[in-house]
Order: structure tokens, then C-alpha cells, then sequence
């Protein structure tokens, strides 16, 4: 075991090589040896992760996630003596910028974790968390039934809304989910479904026993389901990925009980590979190729470079960035600006119109969503059709306010990625937030800048809130309902003695 002072030697050694490296092969014009300093970069994060793992983990697994999407392809591409950089476009600049442009990603999000610790230790004056009392016979005990309880009702509506388009696609192909799909669901039923991540959420954060816990957690991995046999990969990873996180957070948080023992760690590691493996078969299935002979590493390494491609995209939307300039602005909050602009509360202040679902004109014109403006600019019919290329938080926040933007954005999301271990478990409320964000943050990467956040301008977000609260205020007034609730077993068996 290396002792706590050489391992952080070691990992500034790797930094400095790793910065080292990529001005000297800058100058030189070499983008594999640009790579290898990357890489080096990479694993210094990696070791800060590891230096204090129990309060780093969730900053761990970011760094996996903005691996795969944006470091993947280039790496993999080097490993196999690829001209990988030439993918896109012969012009140098355009291969620059992507490698620049991620790089810097790296450089902001280990700034962030340093800074994070520092302010920690500052403000607190103490290195890890304190240890919170989880569970108790106060409103947390009647919040816990009644999330519990609105999970259970809303889960039903979410299974529709998620068959309906698994119906549709039935027999037209996978692009015709993006490009032709409009659901047939009143709004209502959608706000109901709406209710199924965020209670689930509350209720996770009045800390259950790992017991209570399990359905709740198993059923909202099954959830996926439908949109996995429609084609898309993404909700179940992130489903998968939540999970583990919740679990790491328990037991980084509490001593009560072992959430990630000997059995889960079993499981994760002999099922991991495999879901690798099946998520690129599947990819292979999806796209009408014939999967061929199972050979288990070479699946493996063509899932993360599949995932790759963000890099590809960012390669191709430097050329789009003047026109992206000229539409509407800004995409880093581009989700929020279309939830607001032309939700219920724009409709009714400004007379606007809700935009459609999918690949389409209006969202090509009117969105402020980056990954329709770039497929529509690059790929014009083929993104009609339902073709298109995603975004990237990096992407969004250089199109928007340049590389200061992408360097604030960077430090912010850093910082978070720690504190989100802080803020678990102090109050329920943070709590809640927190996980809402766990559940989406890591595909940011390939994904909407904030798009982890835009619940919290919600309607539903706020309803669903509020009907949790005050339905436990009233359970924990209501003396014969709490003996009902008792009776069904609905409460926790410490609550019930």
C-alpha cells in the first residue's frame, strides 16, 4: 500500500507529465502523443479520486463517464494505430479544438475537486463528514410513507408513458421514435408519471433501511425496460448507475448497516462485462448488423468507443459554430429557457406555442437546444429522418460564453461532484436535490449542460414536493391514519415498535 504522502506525489508527478506532454506535442503537431498527456491527466484525477475515495466517489465515476464519452475514441484509436483524428475532417484546427477543448474540461474539473476540499476544510474544519442519524420517529418516518406511497401510485402512470412509444415504434424501426413519435396521453397523465423519479427521490432521502429500499430501487431499474427495447440505452445505464451511487452514499454517510457488502460486489463486478457486452450487441442488433462471434474484450473496448463519438461531434461542431452563434441563445440553459418560454408559463405571458417531441423544424428553429440546432445545421435531412449528434456540456458552454464559460462551468460542476457527498444526509430537502441531480448528472458529458438541473424549475417538481410534505404533515397529525398505515406494515418496523 503507498503511503498517503508518496501516492500525492505520484499524483502530481502524473499531472505535470500529463500538462508537460501536451504543450511539448502541441507544438510538435503530434495528436496521439496530445493523447498519451491527456490520459496522464486523466489517471492524476483518478488518484485524487482514490486518495479519499469514501468522500470522492461520486467525482470518480464523472471522471469514467466524461472517459468514455469524450476521451474514449481518441484513446482507443491511438491504442490501435488508427488515424482516428482524421475521423471527421483533415483540418488540424478542427482536431485541436476537440482536443484542446476536453483537455481543459479535465483541467476545471480537478481545479473544482481541489477547490472543494479546500473550502470544506475551511468552513468546517473537518475532513469527513460527520456521520448523520439515519431514520427516526419524527415527520421524516411519515415523509418516508407517503413518498413511498405516491411512488408506488405514480410508477403505474410512468409504465404507460413509457409503453406508448414502445408500441409506436413496434415494427417502424428505432429512428421512428425521434423522428415521428407524439404521444396521445392527456397532460395530466404525463404529470402524474413526472411524480415517479422525484418521490422515489424523497423517499430515498429520509434514509430507509436497505430492506425498505430494494423494491423502490428494483422497480425503478425495471423502468427502463421499455425504452431499452425500443433502442435506447441511455435510462437504464443512468438507472443502474443512480443505484450504485445510492448505495455508496449509505454506506459513505452512515454505519447503521452495510449497503455495498461482499454479495453486491460480487454482483457488480461479474455483471458488469456483461452488460458492456450486451449493450453493444444490442447496439449491433439495433442497427441491422450481424453480431458475429462473441469475443468478450473486443466488445467491450467497441462499447467505449462507441460512446466515443462525442468527441467526433465536437470535431464537427467547430465548423457550425459561427451559425450556431446566430440562433437563439444560450444553450447552456437551454432546457430551462424552453421549459419556461414555452411551457404553461409562456403560453399564457408571451402567447407562445409548446414545441414538439423529437427531430423536427420547430425544434431545429425555435429550441434553444444545441443538439438540435448542430444535427439540423449538419445533417439537415438525415436529422429529420431522426438521425442526429447529441450535445456536450463543454460544447454548449464554449458556444455560448467561450472558454471562460466552459472554464466556470468546469470549476462548478468539480466542486459539486464533492459536495454532493457533504450535503447528503443533512437535511432532507438538499438531500432530495441532490439525488434528483445523481440521476442524470453523469451523461452530461454527452449531454445538455444542464439539463440535471431543469427539474428544478418545474411544475412537477414543486407539486410533487409540496403533495410529499404536506401529506406527511398531516399523517404525523392524524393519529388513525398512522394506525391504518401500521396495520398495512406500510412503516418501518423500528417506527411500528
Amino acid at each position: 500500500m503507498i503511503e498517503k504522502k508518496y501516492f500525492r506525489y505520484l499524483k502530481f508527478i502524473f499531472l505535470f507529465m500529463g500538462i508537460s506532454i501536451q504543450l511539448i506535442s502541441y507544438k510538435a503537431g503530434r495528436f496521439n502523443l496530445f493523447t498519451c498527456g491527456m490520459l496522464l491527466v486523466m489517471v492524476h484525477n483518478i488518484l485524487f479520486s482514490f486518495e479519499d475515495y469514501a468522500e470522492r466517489f461520486i467525482y470518480f465515476l464523472f471522471n469514467v463517464t466524461y472517459f468514455t464519452f469524450l476521451m474514449s475514441r481518441p484513446v482507443i484509436g491511438m491504442l490501435r494505430g488508427e488515424i482516428w483524428w482524421r475521423a471527421v475532417t483533415d483540418a488540424d484546427e478542427y482536431i485541436w479544438f476537440a482536443l484542446w477543448l476536453v483537455s481543459i474540461g479535465l483541467y476545471t474539473i480537478f481545479l473544482g475537486g481541489y477547490f472543494a476540499v479546500i473550502i470544506h476544510k475551511k468552513m468546517l474544519q473537518v475532513r469527513r463528514k460527520k456521520k448523520v442519524k439515519v431514520t427516526g420517529q419524527g415527520f421524516k418516518e411519515h415523509l418516508q410513507v407517503v413518498s413511498m406511497l405516491v411512488f408506488y401510485i405514480s410508477l403505474p402512470f410512468f409504465l404507460l408513458q413509457e409503453i406508448e412509444p414502445l408500441i409506436f415504434a413496434s415494427g417502424k424501426g428505432y429512428l421512428s421514435y425521434y423522428s415521428e413519435f407524439e404521444s396521445q396521453l392527456p397532460g395530466l397523465f404525463h404529470t402524474f408519471a413526472s411524480f415517479m423519479k422525484i418521490s422515489l427521490c424523497v423517499f430515498l432521502s429520509t434514509c430507509p433501511r436497505k430492506r425498505r429500499a430494494f423494491m423502490p430501487l428494483a422497480l425503478y431499474e425495471l423502468s427502463a425496460i421499455p425504452a431499452l427495447i425500443i433502442g435506447v440505452r441511455n435510462p437504464l445505464m443512468l438507472n443502474s448507475l443512480f443505484i450504485l451511487v445510492y448505495y455508496l452514499l449509505r454506506d459513505a454517510v452512515e454505519n447503521r448497516e452495510k449497503w455495498l457488502g461482499k454479495i453486491e460486489k460480487i454482483l457488480i463486478s461479474v455483471a458488469t462485462p456483461f452488460v458492456l457486452m450486451f449493450m453493444t450487441a444490442y447496439a449491433y442488433i439495433r442497427g441491422g448488423h450481424s453480431i458475429g462471434l462473441i469475443n468478450p474484450f473486443k466488445y467491450i473496448v467497441d462499447f467505449f468507443y462507441s460512446q466515443g463519438v462525442t468527441f467526433n461531434v465536437i470535431q464537427a461542431a467547430y465548423g457550425y459554430v459561427g451559425s450556431l452563434r446566430l440562433h437563439i441563445s444560450p444553450y447552456t440553459f437551454g432546457g430551462i429557457v424552453d421549459y419556461i418560454y414555452y411551457g404553461t408559463i409562456g403560453q399564457k405571458i408571451w402567447g407562445t406555442e409548446a414545441l414538439p417531441v423529437g427531430n423536427c423544424l420547430e425544434n431545429a428553429q425555435y429550441s434553444h437546444n444545441l443538439s438540435h440546432h448542430l444535427s439540423y445545421v449538419s445533417l439537415r435531412d438525415s436529422y429529420l429522418n431522426g438521425r442526429g449528434w447529441g450535445s456536450s456540456y463543454l460544447l454548449e458552454t464554449f458556444v455560448d460564453y467561450g472558454y471562460v464559460g466552459v472554464l466556470i462551468f468546469g470549476l462548478i460542476i468539480g466542486i459539486l461532484l464533492i459536495y454532493f457527498v457533504y450535503w447528503f444526509g443533512n437535511r432532507t430537502f438538499l438531500t432530495t436535490i441532490v439525488l434528483l441531480a445523481l440521476t442524470s448528472i453523469f451523461l452530461i458529458p454527452r449531454a445538455e449542460a444542464t439539463g440535471w438541473l431543469t427539474f428544478i424549475v418545474t411544475v412537477q417538481f414543486w407539486a410533487c414536493i409540496a403533495g410529499c410534505y404536506f401529506g406527511g404533515f398531516i399523517l404525523s397529525r392524524c393519529k388513525g391514519l398512522q394506525k391504518i398505515f401500521k396495520k398495512l406494515k406500510l412503516y418501518s418496523e423500528k417506527y411500528e415498535e
